[in-house]
């Protein structure tokens, strides 16, 4: 096992265990948590009798009544009544929902608010609203607002997930006075989905967070030792002779691009400057988005031409591995009611996984990526970076209450690739027309003590017998059943799992390029369950995964199962990096709530795992510990120690025979402070060795600076190092290497060093008005030395060559080996995998609202990319050859309209 898995692996235990790795009441999930009520209250709205002006005053006179009171802390002490008392009031009338809440405050100079772009989390107080408007005790929305007006909200789903994506339009002011500060909201029934009924019974809840106590209460009790949350909700009753509304929203929007690029010579082209490179070049656009109420609470979304002038870039990465970097999708249209697609993880509050990841039949990112066939001439090139997306539709929400369905469409246009070599101009179709389709649909029984769920996708392309149809797939299916089952009255154990297939045609050449790709390695040369099948046109495969799960309390219990078929493959709609995969775990430990002398909250655990491919070969075997401690002072430590034992790895030679993967230790560690500080952060140190010699460690730190109410900065180094004495360098056919099936598999020492950092500046003017700052600078050396053949399967050993009979000589870049020095074997040539990667990204959003729901971005991305083989690490050579570069710069302007009726 490489040890960049091992230790990805181990820092990925802790990403994935919420328990263990979340602070329990970090800022962004306080809102989360919630448990049984001690006893039933109901809230009750009253129809308003006057005009509500949303000014924070509270003024009206239904906010003249008495109000609901009684707010119980989660933290700092659990069960306890809160220590500044809260009152809330709730009226209606024919359109919106209106809510109004005094947070008293016996030092009202004390209280903390921040002002932030929407949806961050600045920390300060608050006061939040959730709302179960379908009551069906699994959804609901969020709308939270602090002392000077910053807004977040969002969704909920599967009673505990949380999505801060969606955006709805909603109006609320606040106000501060000597009692404390107000907050008076309005929230349109347009944004909320439920069915017409006589007499409503909604579900709602509260939140207040006074943030120099770090107190945070509710209407309900929220033990911590629960992550249950909308099902727990109070009912609010009193909303009548009201109708859901049409609830139509139409966005069109207008965006310009100013591009100012670099240009660049080919000494292929006699030293020419790059021709579809003019410096400038100015670009415009239109297009909308269409939201249409269906009947009940289903929604019609609608994009045409869609763009994302305002998406925040990808960060970089240096990928040595042979598999394909996932990144987040932050597209808005594929973002909202993303939950209604997810797949496989319902019922459980939260799922566990080592050395495990879904293969997802769904990965919006497939939608509108960068073309993925290439020219056939050499020269300048100019081919677009993504594929446009002709229109897309989705269809989503609930039939009824226990009834969830969502369906999605889009086109994606036909690309083409120009090419200018000396002077010549070549034209090749790199992106076929394609269309893509996805459907979901889930029902719960028995007040969601079982469900059951379908997910269908669909892919086709007009490929034809053209050149494309070596790279992609013509067709691809894919379609997967999941659900859970709770086991016991009180519902705290759960079954979860889901089962899947998939099926893909395609021409002979690219069902044979598929098959021996990463993902499948079926020409691994002592692998016996698998082989190359030449005259394949289509192929098919499963997957399945089941979790049992312990859902509440301080015992904690999760064991899985997992298998992934050799022949299973999403990788056209969904994602998927490796085949052939049998994996399971049992995860135990135990977790303290009670608040003691030294810690709020510790915990241990423990994990056993191991993992097989198709042909019984034991590939990881891990056994871990895990600690975790919060002090009373609220800072947090994290501490986790992994022993891999000796087995094979089935993916080291990328297709060829095993070899073995040493037994090697691994360790994470991270400390986290109070995040209430002007100053605050954390910092983190992960290590592994192996008994090979090889070693790595990754380290690194956050500083979080609230420089003023206004304006908050973060900034996140990061440096790895690794030492690896068998990294992948290439494989060579030659029927002499009898040992190795025919084939040289050269390996090289890697010493690899990475410097890397995220900056954030969020700077926010007003509410509606904000400045957010992302840049990142990145370094990575890497420097292959002592080049070497794997010698014999199953062992860890290599021959070095220019020992022995082998010879290598090093000339302009480029290794010249013999491997058998005057033997009958040939010699071959090895380019220099050295490598000296710098980048500088720099992105830039001023957002303004100018009103709800209508906005206009200016978006500045300023970006510097420089490569050269030189494997030599030298901060100071190399950071200055990345200042020294000139940029490429991108303005873009977008402006949206909101309108609805």
């Amino acid at each position: 096992m490489a040890l960049r898995k091992i230790i990805h692996s181990t820092s990925v235990a802790f990403l994935c265990t919420g328990w263990l790795l979340t602070p329990l009441y970090s800022q962004s999930n306080t809102v989360l948590n919630a448990s049984s009520p001690s006893d039933q209250r109901a809230l009750i709205a009253v129809r308003r009798g006057e005009n509500i002006s949303i000014d924070g005053l509270l003024t009206e006179s239904v906010w003249q009544r008495q109000g609901t009171r009684g707010f119980i802390q989660r933290e700092p002490e659990e069960g306890v009544s809160a220590t500044e008392d809260t009152e809330v009031w709730i009226a209606f009338d024919d359109y919106a929902l209106y809510v109004a809440a005094r947070m008293y405050d016996s030092q009202p100079d004390s209280i903390v608010g921040r002002l932030a772009r929407r949806d961050e989390n600045p920390g300060a107080d608050h006061i939040g609203i959730f709302l179960d408007a379908a009551h069906d005790n699994r959804t609901g929305y969020y709308f939270i607002v602090n002392p000077v007006g910053a807004i977040r909200d969002g969704t909920f789903s599967n009673d505990t997930f949380l999505d801060r994506n969606w955006d709805g339009v909603w109006d609320v002011a606040v106000n501060t006075d000597e009692q404390g500060w107000t907050a008076e909201f309005r929230i349109p029934y347009s944004q909320l989905r439920f069915h017409k009924q006589d007499r409503y019974v909604w579900a709602i809840d509260f939140y207040r967070r006074v943030q120099r106590k770090n107190e945070e209460s509710f209407l309900v009790l929220h033990p911590r030792s629960d992550q249950l949350r909308v099902s727990r909700w109070l009912e609010l009753h009193g909303i009548e002779g009201i109708e859901p509304p049409a609830r139509i929203e139409v966005l069109p929007y207008i965006a310009g691009t100013g591009k100012f690029l670099e240009r660049s010579t080919y000494m292929f082209n006699e030293g020419r400057d790059d021709p579809f490179v003019f410096g400038r070049d100015y670009q415009a656009n239109i297009g909308a988005d269409v939201k249409i109420g269906l009947s009940g609470n289903m929604t019609l979304d609608v994009t045409l031409n869609p763009d994302f002038a305002q998406v925040e870039v990808d960060p970089a990465v240096v990928n040595l591995t042979a598999y394909e970097a996932r990144f987040d999708e932050k597209r808005p249209f594929f973002l909202e009611g993303s939950d209604i697609l997810r797949f496989g993880r319902g019922g459980a509050t939260f799922l566990n996984d080592f050395d495990w990841t879904d293969p997802n039949f769904f990965y919006s990112r497939r939608i509108g990526r960068a073309p993925q066939g290439s020219v056939t001439h050499e020269g300048f090139e100019d081919i677009p970076d993504r594929t446009t997306i002709l229109g897309a539709a989705k269809v989503s929400g609930k039939i009824d209450n226990t009834w969830s369905i969502a369906a999605l469409s889009a086109v994606t246009e036909r690309e083409y690739g120009e090419v200018d070599s000396l002077g010549a101009r070549f034209s090749d179709e790199v992106e076929p027309l394609t269309f893509y389709s996805i459907v979901r649909t889930r029902k719960e029984f028995n007040d969601a003590r079982q469900a059951v769920g379908f997910i269908g996708t669909f892919v086709g392309r007009d490929i034809g017998s053209g050149r494309l149809n070596t790279v992609m797939n013509e067709r691809a299916f894919s379609g997967g059943v999941d659900g859970w089952v709770f086991l016991d009255e009180e519902k705290d154990w759960v079954v979860t799992g889901w089962a899947g297939g998939s099926y893909i045609e395609g021409s002979k050449a690219r069902l044979f390029s598929l098959q021996r790709s990463a993902q499948h390695f079926f020409q691994r040369p002592d692998a016996d369950h698998v082989e190359v099948d030449t005259s394949a046109t289509s192929m098919a495969g499963w997957a399945s995964r089941v979790w049992v799960d312990k859902v509440k309390g301080n015992f904690i219990f999760n064991a899985a199962l997992g298998m992934i078929h050799p022949k299973f493959e999403t990788n056209d709609a969904g994602f998927l990096n490796f085949a052939d995969f049998i994996n399971t775990h049992l995860y135990i430990g135990y977790q303290w709530y009670d608040v003691g002398d030294v810690f709020r909250y510790k915990s241990v655990a423990g994990t056993i795992l191991r993992t097989y491919n198709f042909g019984g070969i034991l590939t990881r075997e891990t056994y871990s510990v895990y600690l975790r401690g919060r002090l009373l002072s609220y800072w947090e430590a994290l501490f986790s120690l992994d022993y891999n034992a000796l087995t094979m790895d089935d993916s080291k030679t990328r297709g060829g025979p095993l070899m073995e993967s040493q037994e090697s230790k691994a360790l994470f560690a991270a400390l986290y402070s109070d995040s209430r500080e002007k100053f605050s952060g954390s910092a983190y140190f992960s290590g592994a060795s192996a008994t090979t010699g090889s070693w790595l460690y990754n380290t690194g730190f956050s500083i979080e600076w609230k420089a003023s109410a206004t304006v908050n900065v973060t900034v996140s180094p990061a440096l790895y190092r690794t030492h690896q004495l068998a990294q992948y360098v290439s494989a060579k056919v030659d029927p002499f290497a009898v040992e190795t099936f025919g084939t040289r598999y050269l390996f090289a020492t890697l010493n690899q060093t990475q410097i890397s950092a995220s900056v954030r500046m969020n700077w926010t003017f007003t509410p509606k008005l904000s400045l957010q700052v992302f840049m990142q600078p990145l370094l990575s050396t890497g420097d292959y030395v002592g080049i070497k053949e794997f010698a014999r399967p199953r062992t860890f050993s290599f021959n070095e060559y220019g020992e022995g009979a082998s010879t290598i000589s090093f000339n302009n870049n480029v290794y010249t080996i013999d491997p058998d020095g005057g033997g009958p074997a040939p010699s071959f040539a090895q380019f220099n995998p050295n490598f000296n990667y710098k980048s500088l990204r720099l992105n830039a959003v001023l957002r303004w609202e100018f009103q709800p729901g209508s906005t206009l971005y200016v978006v500045w991305t300023n970006e510097k990319l420089h490569d050269e083989p030189n494997g030599e690490f030298s901060f100071g050579r190399d950071f200055r050859t990345l200042l020294r570069d000139r940029p490429d710069n991108v303005i873009a302007l977008k402006l949206t309209y909101w309108w609805s009726r």
